[in-house]
C-alpha cells in the first residue's frame, strides 16, 4: 500500500477517525466507476432478455429498475456520497445487488422446455467417479440457477473497496449466507463442477481482502504513529490556536438581533486560526443603541490578545460613557499603556438614537461605513475619520472635529466593515474591490 504524500492532514483526527478517512478517501472515488461498470453489464442483460423473450417479464422490470438505481447514483453523486456516508451506501448498495441479481435470476424467463419438467423433486443422485469423475446433488428441475456465483461477485467487491476487519466479516456472512438461502428458498441444484470453483475463488477474495486490510492498517498506524511524533510540537500548537479560534468567535454577539427598533445582521469569518476583526452591539438607553467595529493590524495570536482586551474594556467603559468620541479616546489610552506601540486598530464607535432620529458616529481610521437611504435608496460614503488607535496620544488633531451626526430614520442601514470584504478576491486572484 502507498500511501499518499500528505499524510499530515490525517493527523488533524484521532487514529481511528483519521483511517476511516483514508479508507473512505479511495471508496469515494472507485464507487462512481463500478456504478457505471454495473449499469452498463445491466444495460446488456435488458437488451438480451428482450431480444431473447421479446415480451414483458418480471427479470425485465427488475432489471430496469436496477438501472435507473444505479444511473441516479451516478448522475446525483456529489449530492448524495460523500466521505463521511460512502461507506454505509457501498455496504447498502451490495446488498441491494446481491437481493436484485437473485431475484433477476429466479424472475428470468426459461424455455418452454424446461416449463414442462416443473414438478419439483428432491433427490440425491450419485453418480459413479469412476464413470463421470463428478457428482451432482439435484435439489429441483432449475438447471442454472445456482447462486454460488453471487459468492464470487461479493468476494471481488471486498477487494475492490476497502472496509474494516468487521465489515468484512459481515459481507462474507451475507455473500455466503444469501446464496444458500436461496439455494434452498428456490429449489436450485449445486453442481460441484462449477459451484465448488466459485465458492472457493469468492472464499480467497475474502481472504485476501481481510489479510490486506490487517496490513493496510497496521502500516497506516505506523506511519500515523511516527508522523504524529515527528509532529507534535506543531499539532499541539496548532490544538492551541484552534481552541483559540473558538474562543474568539464565542465572544462575538449573535449574528442577528432586534434591539428596541433596530435590527442587527453581523458575521465574521476569520482568514487565520485566530483573526484581529471584531464587532459588538449594546443597549446603552431605551431609545439609544450601540455599534462597534475594528480590526487589529496584523493577524494570529498577538491580535487575538488585543482583542481579547478591547472587549473587555468596551463593555467597562459604557457603564460610564456612551459619547463615541470619548469611548474612542478611552480605548485608543489602554492600547497605548497595555502594547509596545507596534500595534494599531482601527475602530468605528456609533450611537443610534430612534428617538430623535439620529446616528452619531466617530471613525477612528476605520474604513469608511455607508448609509443606505430607506426613502430613495441613495448610498452616502461618511468619510471623516480621525486616526487608529494606538498611533498616537490623540485619536484626532485639536478642533478637527472628526465625530459624525447624522439624519438615521426608519427603514435606514448603516454598513459597517473591515478589509475583508473590499480586499475578497476572486477565482483568479483579483480583488473585487469596494
Amino acid at each position: 500500500m502507498d500511501l499518499l504524500e500528505r499524510f499530515d492532514k490525517y493527523l488533524d483526527f484521532p487514529r481511528e477517525e483519521a483511517y476511516n478517512q483514508y479508507l473512505d478517501e479511495r471508496n469515494l472515488k472507485i464507487f462512481k466507476i463500478i456504478l457505471i461498470i454495473l449499469a452498463s453489464i445491466l444495460g446488456i442483460i435488458f437488451i438480451a432478455n428482450v431480444a431473447d423473450n421479446k415480451s414483458f417479464n418480471i427479470s425485465l422490470v427488475l432489471t430496469l429498475i436496477t438501472i435507473i438505481v444505479l444511473s441516479a447514483g451516478r448522475i446525483f453523486y456529489n449530492k448524495i456520497f460523500n466521505i463521511f456516508n460512502i461507506r454505509k451506501y457501498i455496504f447498502i448498495f451490495l446488498i441491494f445487488q446481491l437481493f436484485m441479481s437473485i431475484a433477476i435470476s429466479v424472475t428470468y424467463p426459461h424455455d418452454a422446455e424446461d416449463v414442462s419438467k416443473s414438478k419439483p423433486k428432491k433427490e440425491i443422485v450419485k453418480k459413479d467417479s469412476e464413470k463421470t469423475g463428478d457428482f451432482e446433488v439435484s435439489m429441483g428441475d432449475k438447471e442454472n440457477n445456482s447462486f454460488v456465483q453471487y459468492i464470487f461477485f461479493f468476494g471481488i467487491m471486498t477487494m475492490i473497496f476497502r472496509f474494516s476487519k468487521t465489515e468484512i466479516i459481515q459481507l462474507f456472512a451475507i455473500g455466503v449466507g444469501v446464496p444458500m438461502i436461496a439455494i434452498l428458498l428456490f429449489n436450485s441444484q449445486f453442481h460441484a463442477s462449477s459451484s465448488i470453483p466459485n465458492f472457493v475463488l469468492g472464499l480467497m477474495f475474502f481472504t485476501i481482502a481481510y489479510l490486506n486490510e490487517r496490513k493496510r492498517q497496521r502500516r497506516f498506524s505506523e506511519q500515523y504513529d511516527f508522523s504524529y511524533k515527528k509532529n507534535y510540537e506543531s499539532l499541539r500548537m496548532k490544538k492551541e490556536l484552534n481552541y483559540a479560534r473558538e474562543i474568539q468567535l464565542s465572544m462575538l454577539p449573535e449574528n442577528n438581533a432586534t434591539i428596541g427598533e433596530i435590527q442587527i445582521s453581523a458575521t465574521s469569518l476569520p482568514a487565520s486560526e485566530v483573526g484581529g476583526d471584531y464587532f459588538d452591539y449594546f443597549k446603552i438607553s431605551e431609545n439609544e443603541t450601540g455599534l462597534f467595529i475594528c480590526d487589529v493590524s496584523g493577524h494570529g495570536v498577538a491580535s487575538g490578545l488585543l482583542l481579547s482586551g478591547l472587549r473587555s474594556c468596551m463593555h467597562l467603559i459604557l457603564e460610564d460613557h456612551s459619547n463615541p468620541k470619548e469611548v474612542i479616546e478611552k480605548l485608543n489610552r489602554m492600547i497605548r499603556k497595555t502594547q509596545s506601540r507596534k500595534m494599531f486598530v482601527t475602530a468605528i464607535f456609533a450611537i443610534i438614537d430612534t428617538e430623535k432620529n439620529k446616528c452619531m458616529l466617530f471613525n477612528a481610521g476605520h474604513l469608511p461605513p455607508y448609509k443606505i437611504s430607506g426613502e430613495s435608496k441613495e448610498i452616502f460614503k461618511i468619510k471623516k475619520h480621525g486616526v487608529a488607535l494606538g498611533a498616537m496620544n490623540n485619536v484626532e488633531k485639536e478642533g478637527a472635529g472628526n465625530e459624525v451626526v447624522f439624519d438615521f430614520k426608519k427603514g435606514d442601514k448603516l454598513i459597517l466593515y473591515t478589509d475583508g470584504v473590499n480586499e475578497a478576491m476572486d477565482n483568479a486572484k483579483s480583488e473585487y474591490g469596494l
